[in-house]
């Protein structure tokens, strides 16, 4: 049986907002980020994540068209059931997380998780989560944190983000609630510039930041050719910008799908900085474009991480650096213990349901 599908423009659906994360701002957000990484480095926390993977051509059969039929432009399909794990000191957690990027088509968000908390002795079930705002927000807080790395030598900072959802709305909060003060602009590019425009009103209204969208008169032609800092949070599945698009001491924070041009990336391993939020992970997800770059030539960036001083979030060595030498590039592709920090913070804040 086939299932109806909608007429118009349904890749503008919003994503529906959940209510227990409401209680947690950027700021704790942050610390808490910043405190699972600290906790990775010494040990204490870990975690790991299984992905459940069906093929492009058994869509079809459900949807009664093709993957390519039902995403627009060069999007990914993004198909899949992911399990993420992970466990510190007291507690353990799972989310789980389904997404299509075909249920705009059916009027359903792109993704939906679940996040469970459990005690670690006993392994017994403590609170539930709808852990689809926890994701954004953790996944945000890598802005902030990129900051820290990679422009720790900036006094002022200007912004170029990709990107107009729901994660891109976490990225523009968590850099007004850790570097607000260091921000010039930030500048919003989006596939639907409509989309951008409207994103960039609401969050300057929102954060009191001056954030404009591509289209802004204000904002000439240069896209992220003037930006310090890019950010890329799209579910693309082929580069959104040349490399001569960035410049040669650029940082970039790669968030999305496979955004990125095989130049730059080059770029970065040859005489850059280049980190994952944890190299192992990356790798075996090989769906964003710093692993997909090796993959596509019969290599793995595991692999060739030490030959090309290719480091996790949570390496020891990252911290107390000179400035990193540039063009840099961070590769997120989210870490399990971030949910498990804030589901505990959560639980422990009484915002759970048992």
């Amino acid at each position: 049986m086939h299932l109806p599908l909608p007429s118009g423009d349904v890749a503008t659906l919003p994503e529906p907002a959940a209510t227990p994360c409401a209680v947690l701002d950027p700021k704790t957000i942050g610390r808490l980020a910043r405190l699972a990484v600290d906790h990775m480095a010494a040990g204490i926390a870990y975690g790991s994540k299984v992905v459940l993977q069906p093929q492009d051509d058994e869509l079809a059969p459900l949807m009664g068209r093709t993957a390519a039929e039902s995403c627009p432009g060069n999007q990914r399909l993004n198909w899949k059931l992911n399990a993420l794990l992970s466990a510190n000191a007291r507690y353990c957690a799972v989310k789980i997380v389904g997404s299509n990027a075909c249920n705009h088509a059916l009027g359903l968000p792109r993704s939906q998780s679940q996040l469970i908390l459990y005690d670690k002795l006993t392994m017994t079930r403590l609170a539930q989560f709808d852990g689809t705002a926890v994701s954004a927000r953790r996944t945000g807080a890598y802005a902030s944190m990129a900051v820290d790395l990679l422009l720790a030598d900036r006094e002022r900072f200007s912004v170029c983000l990709y990107g107009a959802g729901p994660i891109a709305d976490c990225v523009i909060d968590d850099l007004h609630a850790h570097h607000a003060e260091r921000i010039s602009r930030i500048q919003v590019c989006s596939r639907r510039p409509a989309s951008a425009e409207a994103f960039a009103t609401a969050a300057a209204a929102r954060s009191g930041l001056d954030v404009r969208s591509g289209l802004d008169v204000r904002s000439g032609a240069d896209g992220p050719m003037q930006a310090d800092l890019v950010i890329t949070a799209t579910n693309a599945g082929s580069p959104i910008m040349s490399a001569d698009m960035l410049h040669k001491d650029v940082a970039v924070l790669h968030l999305g799908g496979d955004e990125l041009p095989v130049a730059f990336i080059e770029q970065a391993l040859a005489r850059g900085t280049v980190i994952c939020d944890d190299v192992d992970s990356v790798c075996h997800r090989n769906s964003q474009s710093l692993p997909l770059y090796f993959s596509r030539q019969n290599l793995r960036l595991s692999d060739l991480a030490g030959l090309f001083r290719v480091r996790s979030l949570h390496d020891h060595t990252l911290r107390g650096e000179p400035a990193p030498a540039r063009p840099a590039l961070m590769t997120c592709v989210g870490l399990p213990v971030l949910d498990l920090y804030l589901a505990q913070w959560l639980y422990e804040h009484g915002a759970g349901s048992a």
